[in-house]
């Protein structure tokens, strides 16, 4: 098992680099009120905003509105379809896609929906349109009320799945989405100080802000965030890098990877795409924790967590 699992991690750390691109789609779903039309239609413009300062080409940014105008599309379920086959189509084998669904949804049976102007759209109608992406990384967040059914249908390997609710049930508009987009702004929510957002501190830092709202006005917390991606379809309510839900999200970053063209040298492409190596090597031994004897799998990880370690140190150090 051990030699097994050395030569897997030698073969990673030998992969040449590959280009990579980053897609990101957005759309703001239809609010039934002006105030709503206003709120949705302005995180989705925050939304976009933190993507180009996280370096997504403007080409690679779409936004779909409820009220189109302004460089926004119609955000009806034939555009949005449309747009996720055209992407998948168009993206490269290593590129990552990453939807924000910011609106309102409703509970049908044991699904949901997200609701669009005209036919409203369907986990299952999303999942399929999805698999066109195989096994490249896919991140959904869906921020809307009644979101939590979207993670069953939706789970996959290499799949980030992030909900503001756990259930249908949770129908009132969350707070969820308006501190999720804000963590790509705030550093407060960088905890590993890597000047980078992940998905999972994202998702940890709106968790927190959303429990923090509630208390401050002695409110019943009666949104719980869920975060999926481990395959198993079952969100997790606390995800982290060593939970059974996160260590994925813990290395999915909304920027755009590093590349010779915007500047940067050899040296850190080489150590960027170590330290990649290095954070898949530890999700996949966590992933074999159960089969290997208990003092070697600690020995593992001690050793990849020493060497990942010391990599951040020379990274910051080459970005100073």
């Amino acid at each position: 098992m051990k030699r097994v699992f050395a030569a897997c991690l030698l073969s990673m750390l030998a992969a040449p680099a590959m280009a990579m691109q980053h897609h990101l789609l957005i759309v703001a779903g239809i609010g039934g009120t002006p105030s709503y039309d206003e709120q949705f239609a302005s995180q989705a413009g925050r939304m976009a905003e933190a993507a180009r300062a996280a370096g997504l080409a403007e080409n690679d940014i779409v936004v779909l509105g409820a009220k189109p105008g302004g460089g926004k599309k119609p955000a009806d379920k034939e555009t949005l379809l449309a747009t996720i086959a055209r992407i998948a189509e168009e993206a490269g084998p290593r590129d990552r896609f990453f939807l924000v669904l910011i609106g309102h949804g409703n509970p049908r049976g044991d699904s949901a929906v997200f609701n669009l102007p005209g036919p409203d759209l369907a986990a299952g109608e999303l999942a399929e349109a999805l698999e066109a992406f195989g096994e490249r990384l896919v991140t959904v967040i869906n921020t809307a009320s009644a979101s939590g059914p979207f993670v069953a249908p939706l789970s996959a390997a290499n799949r980030v799945l992030i909900t503001a609710t756990s259930s249908g049930r949770e129908y009132q508009a969350p707070l969820f989405g308006e501190f999720f987009i804000a963590a790509f702004a705030t550093p407060d929510a960088d905890r590993d100080k890597d000047e980078r957002i992940s998905m999972l501190e994202a998702f940890d830092y709106a968790r927190r802000e959303v429990k923090r709202s509630y208390d401050g006005e002695k409110r019943l917390l009666i949104e719980h965030a869920l975060l999926d991606d481990n395959g198993d379809g079952e969100g997790s309510l606390v995800a982290g890098e060593f939970e059974s839900d996160g260590a994925l999200a813990h290395r999915v970053y909304l920027q755009q990877p590093l590349t010779a063209e915007a500047g940067a040298s050899g040296e850190l492409l080489a150590l960027q795409e170590r330290k990649q190596a290095l954070e898949q090597s530890i999700s996949e031994l966590k992933r074999q924790r159960d089969v290997l004897e208990h003092e070697d799998y600690y020995r593992q990880l001690e050793s990849l967590l020493v060497d990942l370690a010391l990599l951040n140190r020379r990274l910051r150090a080459e970005g100073d």
